[in-house]
């Protein structure tokens, strides 16, 4: 870099140093000088700050609304502290798209729960039928019997 002015191409170089204010005291004012008499340097600096700027505010907002998923989430399962759930309950009662994707998420909730456990069960009752039935039709019973008893 050159010690007196900085050229367009510096400025290509330090234009994200300078918006993410990584630069020291003199460098920054160097960059804001040549900015300020460079359109060219100026409308690129706009432009990549506008870009920078708009990707970093859907980052928070997609942070924020991952942040909320997971405290709604966790109300649902009952795995809050009652300090946050009754703040969670007072932010539900101010909003009407809240209550109702906690009331989804509640009864999608159950309605898997629901059907897991009557999957499980209707699976366990099928494998004790199916190791019943393999035990009778093999002799299993027989040769176990006369194994343990001479």
């Amino acid at each position: 870099m050159l010690k007196g002015n900085l050229t367009c191409e510096d400025i290509s170089r330090l234009i994200i140093p300078y918006i993410d204010d990584k630069l020291t005291t003199n460098k920054r004012n160097r960059v804001a000088i040549h900015l300020r008499n460079c359109p060219f340097c100026m409308e690129k600096y706009r432009i990549i700050k506008t870009l920078l700027d708009s990707i970093k505010n859907k980052h928070l907002e997609r942070a924020k609304k991952f942040r909320q998923y997971r405290l709604l989430s966790a109300y649902c399962d009952n795995e809050v502290s009652i300090h946050t759930k009754q703040k969670v309950e007072s932010s539900l009662a101010l909003s009407c798209e809240l209550v109702q994707r906690t009331l989804k998420i509640n009864s999608l909730r159950k309605a898997l729960n629901q059907t897991f456990e009557n999957k499980f069960a209707n699976l366990e009752l099928n494998l004790e039928k199916k190791v019943i039935e393999r035990v009778k039709n093999d002799n299993i019973f027989y040769r176990i019997k006369k194994f343990f008893m001479p």
